[in-house]
């Protein structure tokens, strides 16, 4: 791919062993590597390139609520990705193994500890734009964390609507189908598909909680972008009064 990715491969000869294939796909390929040296294990990722521009920018940050991004490096077709690895669960099997839902205090809790990874991606001018149960991992800890970053972009005013329409049906915003740009509260949008996911096992056009809670969901998928909450402390601060 480059010099650097050739880099990378011999960084991870030497100082990492192979310990699995986490996925392989036409899509990505995912690896997992531990230090010959000690018990930190990261991941590599190998994916085609749609945003080696957005990963650079969070390339050495640090959030308890996302996966760090150790390196990038890449061509006109193709990305590498060293990440943390972030032991658990994914979010989607914890709330399959407990038949579906998740108790109202846990479930808030999860999606206020998304909220503060958003935070610090927005702080950093990009918006996630797949945020869902699959690409939250549980930790050991109880913790919430963001991961993959594949269709994540910068946000740019200068554009009308986004120019590839990209997201995973259900979760994304009507304005990820080419309708406007993406913005933070396209993000704000998922987070209120998935916390009534966790709530109540359906999508909120289907059913919603009752009282307060449900009005913040009903808030954050609104169609129209300016009718939700305009920013995800916003949100945060009106969850952490319904714990």
């Amino acid at each position: 791919m480059s010099e650097l990715s050739n880099y990378i491969d011999e960084y991870l000869k030497t100082e990492y062993t192979l310990k699995s294939t986490l996925k392989d796909s036409v899509q990505s390929s995912v690896y997992l590597y531990q230090k010959n040296d000690s018990a930190k294990q990261i991941v590599k990722i190998s994916q085609k390139n749609r945003n080696d521009h957005v990963l650079r920018r969070l390339r050495g940050q640090l959030n308890k609520n996302t996966a760090t991004i150790y390196e990038v490096c890449s061509n006109d077709e193709d990305v590498t990705v060293l990440e943390e690895y972030i032991s658990g669960a994914t979010l989607r099997h914890i709330v399959e193994a407990n038949g579906g839902t998740l108790k109202r205090e846990l479930a808030v809790k999860y999606a206020l500890d998304i909220c503060n990874g958003l935070v610090f991606i927005h702080s950093l001018g990009i918006i996630h734009r797949d945020i869902k149960p699959s690409n939250i991992i549980i930790t050991e800890q109880g913790e919430a964390v963001i991961i993959d970053f594949g269709i994540a972009r910068l946000t740019d005013d200068s554009k009308y609507a986004d120019t590839k329409n990209l997201g995973t049906a259900g979760y994304a915003a009507p304005e990820q189908f080419g309708i406007y740009q993406s913005g933070p509260v396209t993000d704000i949008y998922a987070v209120g598909v998935l916390l009534n996911e966790l709530l109540l096992g359906v999508h909120p056009t289907i059913d919603t909680p009752k009282g307060k809670l449900g009005k913040v969901i009903n808030k954050c998928i609104m169609a129209q972008m300016s009718k939700r909450y305009q920013n995800v402390s916003e949100l945060a601060e009106v969850l952490n009064k319904l714990l």
